[in-house]
């Protein structure tokens, strides 16, 4: 995914914002590196998060504010924390709402939890899911989104569709 992303812009976009840009993606591709050691995005970033050893609250205080850095958090770790943008994953039916949650008659506090996830952002908001994803018993499987974003209005955000192609 992320050399999807230099691939498709992202080089272009350092190279012109940033004079240091050189090294910049020379991190991109240390990060890279030592992704391909996890079967799963959700692994990856799941491991990603407790090497940092910070809490979110340490993060959000950390350094001035124009300072630029990834910060990953669940939806539970951003609770009162505000950024300039934020990027939802997994999205789509089945994971978002969770499916125990729905059987278990949940559903609203998972409704809830998305709307606390989506007001976190400041400026930007992209709600991502993927077209689609591997199961270890089903193979590939094509996913919807989900029903969350059925709910939103339509004349108040802008869908997008973006392939490796």
């Amino acid at each position: 995914m992320i050399s999807a992303v230099l691939k498709h812009g992202y080089i272009e976009y350092l190279k012109f914002t940033y004079p240091n840009y050189e090294a910049r993606l020379e991190d991109l591709g240390q990060l890279i590196n030592f992704s391909t050691r996890y079967h799963s995005l959700e692994t990856f970033l799941s491991e990603l998060s407790l090497m940092s050893g910070l809490s979110s609250e340490e993060v959000a205080e950390a350094g001035e504010p124009d300072d630029e850095r990834v910060i990953l958090s669940t939806i539970h770790q951003a609770k009162g924390l505000e950024w300039q943008v934020v990027f939802m994953i997994w999205c789509a039916e089945g994971r978002f709402p969770n499916p125990r949650a729905v059987e278990e008659g949940a559903i609203e506090e998972e409704r809830r939890l998305f709307y606390v996830a989506s007001t976190r952002a400041m400026d930007e908001l992209y709600l991502c899911y993927p077209i689609l994803a591997f199961d270890r018993q089903a193979g590939h499987i094509i996913m919807r989104p989900s029903r969350f974003l059925a709910e939103l209005d339509g004349a108040r955000y802008e869908e997008w569709a973006i392939s490796e192609y």
